[in-house]
């Protein structure tokens, strides 16, 4: 139990940081552009790494897993940083829904989790931790409506109500795809470093492991966001 609480402390600090770089970098366009960017590029270079260090030979020479980065990696930059330019605040709440489910599915998990969810790719994950980390992120859904009712109006807000039906189903709908996408990202990422006979991806982020380890499910989400908000108009 020590050890738990000691990770998760851990586990906090190194998030809190890490948030912040990445709040920091939302006041412009350009400077989030650079910095996902820069944090992109090193997962690049992370998991070459790990292909190189743990690769078997056949993996090596495939040349599926050499270009595979550039689909994994890349393209979900590219949608994440559309998704910036629709309207910066749907970017926070990506990144918001992503680590608020992260963080309740785990607490819920290691307290309440008895039935697995894909026990041969992730033995800790539960079902408890996943429907946990939904209803939470459902509710930071739900604070985003209340606090933005106006969405993507947001600069006439004097002329918006501050309950706007359309927009709290928009917002706890991002969440809920947000959630399911970032789970299966999670998982994705689970089955690659079991393919690489690997813990963690990396150790630049203590607590966490690598830059892959912390923004697996970014990678997935990022993409269905960006369909959902489009599908939405």
């Amino acid at each position: 139990m020590v050890k738990i609480q000691s990770n998760f402390v851990i586990r906090t600090v190194t998030g809190s940081f890490f948030v912040l770089a990445i709040l920091v970098s939302m006041q412009n366009f350009w400077s989030f552009s650079i910095v996902m960017s820069v944090m992109w590029i090193l997962m690049v270079v992370e998991y070459y790494k790990l292909l190189k260090k743990n690769g078997n030979s056949k993996q090596k020479r495939s040349v599926w897993w050499s270009f595979f980065a550039y689909f994994y990696i890349i393209l979900p930059l590219v949608c994440l940083i559309y998704v910036y330019s629709i309207n910066p605040w749907y970017a926070l709440a990506l990144f918001s829904f992503v680590w608020v489910n992260d963080t309740f599915a785990y607490l819920v998990g290691i307290k309440f989790g008895k039935h697995k969810l894909f026990e041969r790719i992730s033995p800790k994950k539960t079902w408890e931790g996943f429907f946990g980390g939904l209803v939470f992120a459902i509710i930071a859904g739900l604070a985003f409506s209340y606090f933005l009712p106006c969405g993507d109006a947001l600069k006439t807000a004097g002329s918006c109500v501050m309950f706007n039906s359309t927009m709290l189903f928009k917002w706890v709908g991002m969440a809920v795809v947000v959630v399911v996408a970032g789970t299966f990202g999670d998982l994705f990422e689970s089955y690659l470093k079991r393919s690489l006979n690997v813990k963690d991806s990396g150790t630049i982020l203590p607590g966490h492991g690598g830059l892959l380890d912390r923004l697996d499910s970014i990678l997935f989400a990022a993409p269905a966001a960006m369909i959902y908000l489009l599908l939405l108009g």
